[in-house]
C-alpha cells in the first residue's frame, strides 16, 4: 500500500472514528476480558494502586481490540470517549480484576517473603 492509499484509509476511517460510540459498537467485551487475563501481570507491575491498575489494565486490553479488529493505535481514537468507555468496561469488569489483582499481589508478596 502506497502513502497516498495509506492516507485515504487512515482519512476514510477517521469518519468512522469520529461518529458517537464507536467503542460501544466496535469493541467485543468477550474479548476484552480475555486480555484482561493475559496483560494483567505486566500491568501490575508497571502500576502502584488498585485503581490504577484498574484503568491501565482495561485500556490495554481495548487498545489491543481496537488494534486487532481495526488495525488503529490509541493515536488514531477519539480520547474523551475512550477515556469514559475504560472507565465504565473497568467498572463492568469491577469483580474480574480485583480478582487478578489480588491473585498477583499475593503472587508477588508470597515470592518476596521467600
Amino acid at each position: 500500500m502506497n502513502l497516498q492509499e495509506q492516507i485515504s484509509r487512515i482519512t476514510s476511517m477517521m469518519g468512522v472514528i469520529n461518529e458517537s460510540k464507536f467503542f460501544r459498537r466496535r469493541v467485543n467485551l468477550d474479548k476484552v476480558k480475555n486480555l484482561l487475563v493475559i496483560h494483567a501481570e505486566q500491568v501490575f507491575g508497571e502500576t502502584e494502586s488498585y485503581e490504577q491498575f484498574k484503568y491501565e489494565l482495561t485500556l490495554r486490553a481495548v487498545e489491543a481490540v481496537i488494534n486487532q479488529d481495526y488495525n488503529l493505535g490509541w493515536e488514531d481514537l477519539p480520547e474523551e470517549e475512550e477515556i469514559e468507555f475504560v472507565n465504565e468496561i473497568a467498572n463492568l469488569f469491577e469483580d474480574t480484576i480485583k480478582s487478578l489483582y489480588n491473585i498477583i499481589r499475593n503472587e508477588f508478596k508470597r515470592d518476596n517473603i521467600t
